[in-house]
């Protein structure tokens, strides 16, 4: 927002934007976790522990490729390269799921028999990565690297 809006903007209308931003993000992180925690609580789910490990495993892992290729080619042409303590925040600390749960909701049943363990397996991908992962991110980056994570939305306990 700051390169296009900054000089047409009021002080005190970017003070608004910026916390009404902030609020509408908040919201909407809450509502998406209370659906999360109500699909948890009251769904038929089918729960296929090797099929969940692989998902985790899977995802870390080509989420982790995904950063570390992308990044080189933007670095080409950023003025500002993505560092190697970035690249870690956002492949490791990054995945939420809201759109991967969205989307495990929304399969049809009848063309897809197997629609239980999927959102199961979408949930648990979703704890892990905001329970497990969250969590170990802090302990794993250098303290001076700090303001990165809450830049980055990862939140230090």
């Amino acid at each position: 927002m700051k390169n296009y809006v900054q000089e047409n903007v009021s002080t005190k209308s970017e003070i608004t934007i910026k916390y009404v931003t902030k609020m509408l993000a908040t919201s909407s992180e809450t509502i998406i976790f209370v659906v999360l925690g109500v699909s948890t609580v009251n769904d038929n789910h089918e729960w296929n522990t090797w099929f969940v490990f692989f998902s985790i495993l899977f995802c870390t892992i080509y989420r982790a490729i995904g950063v570390v290729v992308l990044s080189f080619f933007l670095n080409k042409f950023r003025l500002h390269p993505i560092n190697g303590v970035e690249q870690f925040i956002m492949s490791y600390g990054g995945l939420r799921g809201a759109v991967a749960f969205a989307l495990a909701l929304i399969i049809d049943k009848r063309i897809i028999p197997s629609k239980d363990m999927m959102v199961t397996t979408t949930i648990a991908v979703v704890y892990f990565t905001v329970f497990v992962q969250e969590n170990m991110v802090p302990a794993q980056v250098p303290s001076s690297s700090l303001d990165l994570i809450q830049n980055y939305g990862v939140r230090s306990q």
